[in-house]
């Protein structure tokens, strides 16, 4: 027996046999052709974009209804790159000048802008070649007539292993029998990792080149908690897993009849469970989980589904669809967040060495005035249909919230002037997601309704990491102390000021964070539809008193690792009174 270890991206167990994938790309043989037959190579390589433009179209709308509209999202990402004129153009004038076959000029082209991506320092630039050289392999099929290539999901219940997942690759494999992923590369916040926590699949990823030590049929254990894979397990492993993978079924059953029940601790207090959707498809599995209300509307979908902006009338559209379907119940939309890892290109946005650091946000926003206030119109005309809040992100102090509130006031006093029905009393709250924002809660709070802490983004600001590079992906640690400081300050801050605070980003939908979160003192949290009813369950067996003390000892350790093993030692200590009292019941993390 021999253990693995890597980054746990998706918590869970699993044991079962491996899969292996793994694409081969094709080989492309430079070839010299007469100028007479350039103009027919050209139109070959325009007739080899149009086939794999639709194989993506064709991925795009399996994977939103098999894997849901992230993972669509950033395979539109791929449509837009068979439009690069960096790429084509440069392709096509390969073709004429080297006076070559399209398959040379493509894989030319292709491997130019990636050399520069791979010169920068920037993680989400260097990220962006695997994207390339995804879509270089379905053009080079289809200039070759290999077919797709298209990776084949397992027949069997199995543990899905590979170097890497490309976002294509997930979508051809699919979720049938795919019971884990093991992977060489990646990080907590690749595409593949979240993907894997919204389908509630255990992942381990950044294995790295032992990952080739799992071959298929081989049985293996993944521990998506503890970022292990077990090689070769021994018996006493074996009996071990298969209990643990027959409690979650017990526990997945036990948590249906928590969906009408409110997320009350032992004590008392009542927290607000919301959950983070992207598209009206999704409100009916929000609902089933049991949420209250969506604690983040992402808007970047509306507009990267459209290869143009979407008009006040289309957003509004689809904005009062998710209110319909909500009945209700709040929605908080969250303004475009383009820039850094979702640059459009006719959004107006390029690409920049420091995408994280540059223009993004409410940076974006304010200095798109004419798209800002089309959206925040559609937002304020689809308030007048139920509650709902709007909120802007990136925001790092008092100026850009002042400025921002400028423009609804606008928004405002035009639908009024227009006689159209709005809600002119929307509350206006900001993600704090920057350390500026944290460090000034108190004054960013005096001037609007409500906080909601987006730690992604967050944790890799105070941490000063590229939370999308792999290399540095053991630096993600949200309870490192400055995190958990800044968390703290800026409730207490929201609290001092009469405004709610909650949480949006990742960490909420993590239940061996779920107490931690429940000792700031938030008011409500918005995770995964699918984590919902497990975070749910932990609030309701733990009285604040003990979230609490466990937030106060947390915050006496002194490094990132202290913590992390006081939490460790905390639930697994929480889990054992809670089998010995009522048997294996206890969700992962609780």
């Amino acid at each position: 027996m021999r253990i693995l270890r890597g980054i746990p991206a998706s918590p869970g167990t699993a044991l079962a046999g491996v899969h292996h994938v793994a694409r081969e790309l094709p080989v492309v043989v430079r070839a010299e052709l007469p100028a007479a037959d350039l103009d027919r190579e050209v139109e070959r390589l325009h007739g080899a974009l149009t086939t794999a433009r639709a194989q993506i179209q064709a991925l795009v709308a399996r994977l939103s209804a098999d894997l849901g509209p992230e993972g669509a999202a950033i395979l539109e990402s791929h449509l837009l790159i068979l439009e690069d004129e960096l790429i084509v153009d440069r392709a096509v004038a390969l073709v004429r000048e080297q006076s070559c076959n399209a398959e040379a000029a493509f894989h030319d082209a292709v491997a130019e802008v990636a050399a520069r991506l791979l010169e920068t320092e920037d993680g989400y630039l260097r990220e962006r070649v695997q994207d390339l050289r995804d879509v270089e392999d379905r053009v080079l099929r289809a200039l070759m007539g290999l077919g797709s290539g298209r990776l084949v999901g397992p027949a069997t219940p199995s543990v899905v292993a590979a170097d890497d997942l490309a976002p294509s690759d997930t979508a051809a494999i699919g979720a049938r029998n795919v019971l884990a992923f093991a992977l060489g590369a990646g990080s907590r916040t690749s595409h593949v990792a979240i993907l894997a926590r919204s389908l509630g699949i255990p992942a381990v990823v950044g294995l790295g080149d032992a990952v080739a030590e799992l071959r298929d049929g081989d049985l293996v254990a993944v521990d998506g908690d503890r970022g292990e894979v077990v090689l070769q397990p021994d018996g006493e492993t074996v009996a071990r897993f298969r209990q643990l993978s027959q409690q979650q079924l017990t526990v997945n059953a036990k948590l249906d009849h928590l969906r009408d029940l409110p997320a009350t601790t032992p004590d008392g207090r009542r927290l607000g469970m919301l959950v983070n959707i992207e598209m009206p498809v999704e409100v009916e599995k929000a609902l089933a989980c049991g949420a209250e209300g969506v604690g983040l509307l992402r808007t970047e979908y509306i507009y990267f589904q459209r290869q143009t902006i979407p008009t006040e009338a289309q957003q509004l559209e689809i904005y009062a669809e998710i209110m319909r379907g909500m009945a209700g119940r709040p929605v908080v939309f969250r303004t475009l967040d383009v820039g850094g890892d979702k640059v459009q290109r006719y959004l107006g946005a390029r690409k920049e060495s420091n995408p994280f650091l540059g223009w993004r946000g409410i940076r974006f926003l304010l200095a798109n005035r004419p798209l800002l206030k089309a959206q925040l119109r559609a937002i304020y005309r689809a308030a007048a249909g139920g509650p709902a809040r709007l909120m802007f992100p990136m925001i790092t102090g008092v100026e850009e919230l002042r400025e921002a509130r400028d423009v609804c006031r606008e928004c405002v006093a035009e639908l009024a002037a227009e006689g159209l029905p709005h809600d002119p009393d929307l509350e206006v709250g900001i993600m704090i997601e920057t350390p500026a924002a944290a460090l000034v809660a108190d004054l960013l709070a005096a001037e609007c309704d409500f906080f909601s802490f987006g730690t992604n983004d967050l944790v890799q600001y105070t941490l000063a990491m590229d939370r999308l590079n792999s290399r540095v992906a053991y630096l993600y640690q949200p309870v490192h102390p400055a995190v958990l400081r800044l968390l703290r300050d800026a409730t207490a801050a929201a609290h001092a000021a009469g405004i709610r605070a909650g949480i949006c980003g990742e960490m909420a939908s993590e239940t061996r964070y779920a107490e931690v979160l429940l000792g700031l003192g938030l008011d409500d949290v918005s995770v995964h539809a699918a984590q919902l009813p497990k975070i749910k369950q932990v609030v309701r067996w733990t009285p604040v008193a003990e979230a609490q003390g466990l937030l106060a000892d947390l915050l006496t350790r002194r490094t990132a690792a202290e913590a992390d093993r006081l939490l460790a030692d905390y639930l697994a200590e929480k889990k054992r009174r809670r089998a010995e009292a009522a048997g294996p019941e206890v969700p992962d993390g609780a």
